[in-house]
């Protein structure tokens, strides 16, 4: 009886995870224009369904999905973020987007966080309208604006105070929040370190509610669109780059999502060929965080690093001996018969390995008999010691193991510095890619098989 009742369990919560989702919007001034719902995933922002308005100016949308924060934007790049708590909501947009005003239904705490929203707003403007005059004036002209100016700030900054005080139990501060950006002061002409420094301080990394979702990418959007940051880019100065980038991950290391969000959007947005230094320090920053580091100071660990660097993918891999390979018929890596390969340096002592096996392990059930294969190469010292651990955790894709470690062929050949590192590999045996995240490799395998 208790079996039958965690199936039903199992199978209630399988069928509600995604429901049938509507969303009914009155936009009476957009007759015949095109918008556009939005939500966050593991690699940034996504439009997941599209929808005119009606000459009756009723916009609808619908979709299988979860309540969770959407994001509604049009072509002019006009955007309205809310959370849907439910599988039905409606609003109305009163007024263009310049002067526009949400109607939510009574007691909804969307009406709450667009209410702070346009608090950040009106001082954003203020600050910009006081700034324009302090310009065009001179002498004692200057002081009182100055003086306005000031209170713009402190104001702004008592209004993130107290939401920041209170955003623990409430979603809609902590939503708002995320607009929350610092007024610089005046006469700052040269702002130097101030968005490194300042610019996350009403920015929790640790709010799962946060994570991945519009507002979420468009934080960091507004952080890299900064002049400093696109003038440091420009430069490419080297350490203040990697400064740069391992403050902003000082910020999310708390939470290893939030590091993976991070590292799937600043590689997708600031590719390697245009920004070699930038693309190197999350690498680099996101290695350290995320893996069982090995010794890098030897002579011949820094020579793989110099490898590494030049194995891109169109690489021919090197084929190589599966030792202690759990499929006795199984001699080389190039005897794996696949369409797609997914090569995976580990070890049982390193917990990250671990997490990342579990999460592949999906996968691999999933595109298997869509001709993806695993195979997962332990460079652990024990065989005994990893042959019990494969049997434990049963396992099904190519298991082998390089007991020689880091100072195997295997290790050599591929450049292994730490663990875990994946490839994925044609059935040619050429480099399609070298995914850093799991979500990296998830939409890399799923992109290639289809």
């Amino acid at each position: 009886m208790r079996i039958l009742l965690l199936i039903f369990l199992f199978i209630s919560f399988s069928a509600v995870s995604q429901k049938q989702m509507n969303l009914s919007l009155k936009a009476t001034d957009y007759i015949s224009e095109q918008f556009y719902l939005q939500k966050g995933n593991d690699m940034g922002i996504v439009t997941i369904d599209s929808s005119r308005v009606k000459a009756s100016g009723i916009l609808i949308f619908s979709w299988e999905g979860a309540p969770g924060i959407y994001r509604l934007s049009n072509d002019d790049g006009c955007l309205i973020d809310f959370r849907m708590d439910k599988s039905d909501m409606s609003f109305d947009i009163k007024g263009k987007f310049a002067e526009r005003e949400l109607i939510f239904e009574r007691g909804d705490k969307n009406s709450q966080f667009q209410y702070y929203i346009s608090e950040f707003e009106y001082y954003k403007t203020e600050a910009k309208r006081i700034s324009k005059s302090y310009e065009n004036v001179n002498g004692t002209d200057k002081k009182e604006i100055l003086k306005k100016y000031k209170d713009i700030q402190k104001e702004y900054k008592e209004l993130a105070k107290d939401l920041w005080s209170k955003k623990d139990d409430d979603w809609s501060l902590q939503l708002a929040l995320t607009y929350a950006d610092k007024v610089p002061d005046l006469n700052q002409k040269d702002m130097g370190r101030f968005f490194v420094e300042q610019y996350f301080q009403h920015f929790d990394f640790s709010d799962s509610l946060i994570l991945g979702t519009p507002c979420f990418y468009c934080k960091l959007d507004r952080f890299f669109k900064t002049n400093e940051i696109q003038s440091l880019l420009k430069r490419n100065v080297s350490k203040e780059i990697e400064m740069m980038v391992q403050q902003i991950f000082w910020h999310s290391e708390v939470n290893k999502y939030a590091q993976e969000c991070l590292t799937n959007y600043l590689m997708t947005n600031y590719p390697k060929a245009k920004f070699p230094n930038l693309y190197a320090s999350v690498l680099n920053t996101y290695k350290l965080a995320n893996s069982c580091e090995y010794v890098m100071g030897s002579k011949s660990m820094r020579s793989r690093i110099e490898n590494d660097k030049i194995f891109t993918p169109g690489s021919k891999v090197p084929d190589f001996v599966l030792k202690n390979c759990t499929n006795i018929n199984l001699e080389s890596l190039s005897r794996v018969n696949s369409d797609l390969t997914l090569l995976i340096a580990w070890s049982a002592h390193c917990e990250v390995s671990i997490e990342l096996l579990d999460k592949i392990e999906k996968l691999y059930k999933t595109y298997n008999e869509k001709g993806f294969e695993v195979v997962a190469v332990s460079i652990d010292n024990s065989v005994g010691s990893w042959e019990n651990f494969v049997n434990e955790r049963v396992y099904t894709w190519v298991n082998a193991c390089d007991n020689a470690g880091l100072k195997g062929e295997f290790a050599k050949a591929y450049n292994i510095t730490a663990t875990p590192s994946m490839f994925l590999i044609s059935s040619d045996l050429v480099l399609v890619d070298k995914p850093l995240t799991f979500y990296q490799l998830k939409n890399g395998v799923k992109n290639y098989l289809h």
